[in-house]
C-alpha cells in the first residue's frame, strides 16, 4: 500500500508540473535519435557531456516516434522506469533474505523522493538518472543468482550496458573489484575456474576500456580545472548533496556538517562490508545470504560515493549552491539503499531495530518535502516560453521575455531555430499542442 501511495504521489507531481517542450540539454542529446540520422551503435555510443546515452537512446528511438516526442509523456515514462527500479529493489530485498517488514518503507520513500524532481520534470533524460537507477538494481540482482552459469554472464552484460548508459559508467570501475572480492570470499569448489575468472576480469576491463574509444573530454563549466583543488571543498560539496537529499536546506555550517556525518557513515559502512569480504576465513564460513548482502552493500554504496566524488570534482568550482541540484538526488537513492541493507545485517535485534528506525524517520520526513517553489518556477518558464514562441517565433525575444533561455547557451550552437522549424513541420513535441 505504501509503495502505491508513494508512486501515486510521484505521478501526481509529474502530471502537475511536466510541460510538453524540450528544455536545455534536450535540444542537444536528442540529436542522436530525433534531429539527426544515426546507426544503432552510433545512437548507443552517443556522447552527451561526460557520459554516453546507451540504452536510453535505443529506447527513445523505439518508443518516442509513436508518441510525437511528447515531453510530458517522457516525464511519465521516466517515472515508470523509477517505479520499475523500486519494484526491483523490493525484489532484491527479498532475495537477500527474510520477509518484507515495516522498515522496508525506506525503499519507496527513497526511490520516490520529490528531491529528484528535476530528473522528471526539469530536463528529462532517461540516461541521466532513470535508466542507470534501474540498471544498477538489476546489476545487484544478477549478483544474487545462485547459479554461476547465470550470475557472471548477467553481471558482465549489465555491466557493459550500464557503462554506456549515463553515469552507470561507474559500474565499470566496480565490476573488476567485485569479481575479485567474489572469488576471494567463495570456497574453492564454488569459485569459477581460473581461466573463466581471468576471462571475466578481462571482459569487464575491456568493456570499460571500450567506453573511451572515440571519447571526447568536454568541459561543462568554464571554471573547471583538471588539477584537483581543495579536498575540504570536495567533502563539503558532497556533504551538501546528502543534506539536500534529506531536505536540509541552505549551504551553511549545519547542512554541511550534517551531510558530512551522513557521508562518513556511508564510508564506514562500505569499509566494513569490504573488510568482511577480504577476511577470507570469516568469509568462507559466512552463510550465502550474508555474502550476497555484503556484495550488494559494497556495490550500491561504492557506486553512490563514486558518483558523488565525480560530481564534487567537476562541479564544486561553481559554488556550494551547485551541490543542491535536484538532478543528483536519484543517484543518492542507491547509497541509501545500500546503507539500509547494511543495517539489516546487524545481528543484535535491539540495535538493528533502533538503527533502522533512526534511518526510516529522517528518510520518511524528507520524502514529505516538495520544493514547489522551484517546480512552479520551472513550469511557469516552460509555459510562458512556449506561449511566447507560438505568437512570435522569435527565440531571443522569448528568452528575454521569460528571463530564462530555453537552451541555456547560444541558440546557434544547437541549431535551435532549425530544430523548432522541424518540429513545427512534423507536428512533434511542443507543436502537438498548437492549434
Amino acid at each position: 500500500m505504501a509503495f502505491v501511495l508513494f508512486a501515486a504521489r510521484l505521478f501526481h507531481l509529474i502530471s502537475k508540473y511536466a510541460v510538453n517542450i524540450f528544455f536545455s540539454d534536450q535540444w542537444e542529446f536528442n540529436d542522436a535519435t530525433l534531429f539527426q540520422k544515426h546507426t544503432i551503435w552510433q545512437m548507443f555510443a552517443w556522447q552527451h557531456g561526460q557520459h554516453r546515452q546507451g540504452l536510453s537512446a535505443l529506447f527513445s528511438k523505439l518508443v518516442e516516434p509513436h508518441l510525437g516526442w511528447n515531453s510530458r509523456t517522457e516525464s511519465f515514462i521516466a517515472g515508470g522506469i523509477i517505479v520499475a527500479a523500486a519494484a526491483c529493489a523490493l525484489w532484491l530485498r527479498r532475495r537477500l533474505g527474510g520477509a518484507l517488514s515495516f522498515s522496508d518503507l525506506v525503499i519507496p520513500a527513497v526511490f520516490f523522493t520529490p528531491a529528484q524532481w528535476e530528473t522528471l520534470v526539469g530536463t528529462p533524460n532517461f540516461a541521466h538518472g532513470p535508466f542507470p537507477l534501474l540498471l544498477i538494481v538489476l546489476y545487484c540482482l544478477a549478483w544474487t543468482s545462485t547459479k554461476k552459469e547465470a550470475r557472471y554472464p548477467l553481471v558482465l552484460l549489465i555491466n557493459f550496458v550500464s557503462i554506456y548508459t549515463g553515469f552507470g559508467l561507474f559500474v565499470g570501475l566496480l565490476t573488476p573489484i567485485l569479481l575479485f572480492l567474489d572469488n576471494r570470499s567463495n570456497a574453492v569448489e564454488s569459485r569459477l575456474p581460473r581461466i573463466w575468472f581471468a576471462g571475466s576480469l578481462l571482459v569487464s576491463l575491456a568493456s570499460l576500456g571500450s567506453f573511451f574509444i572515440g571519447y571526447r573530454f568536454i568541459e561543462d563549466l568554464s571554471c573547471f580545472s583538471l588539477r584537483p583543488t581543495s579536498f575540504r571543498s570536495y567533502v563539503g560539496f558532497m556533504g551538501l548533496m546528502f543534506a539536500n537529499f534529506f531536505a536540509i536546506r541552505g549551504t551553511g555550517l549545519l547542512p554541511r556538517t550534517t551531510g558530512i556525518i551522513i557521508l562518513v557513515v556511508l564510508v564506514a559502512s562500505l569499509a566494513t562490508a569490504v573488510w568482511r569480504l577480504l577476511r577470507r576465513r570469516q568469509a568462507l564460513n559466512m552463510p550465502w545470504p550474508d555474502q550476497k548482502r555484503l556484495r550488494i552493500t559494497t556495490a550500491l554504496i561504492a557506486y553512490c560515493l563514486l558518483f558523488c566524488m565525480n560530481t564534487a570534482y567537476g562541479r564544486s568550482c561553481a559554488g556550494w549552491l551547485a551541490a543542491r541540484s535536484s538532478r543528483y538526488a536519484i543517484y543518492l537513492d542507491l547509497g541509501m539503499l545500500g546503507f539500509y541493507f547494511h543495517l539489516l545485517g546487524i545481528r543484535r535485534d535491539r540495535a538493528r531495530k533502533w538503527l533502522l528506525a533512526a534511518l526510516l524517520a529522517p528518510v520518511f520526513l524528507a520524502s514529505l518535502h516538495v520544493d514547489r517553489r522551484s517546480m512552479d518556477r520551472m513550469r511557469e518558464v516552460k509555459h510562458t516560453w512556449k506561449a511566447c514562441y507560438f505568437q512570435t517565433e522569435d527565440i531571443n525575444k522569448c528568452d528575454q521575455a521569460v528571463g530564462v533561455p530555453l537552451f541555456g547557451r547560444a541558440p546557434e550552437r544547437a541549431h535551435l531555430q532549425e530544430k523548432l522549424q522541424y518540429l513545427k513541420n512534423t507536428r512533434q513535441n511542443l507543436y502537438l499542442d498548437s492549434k
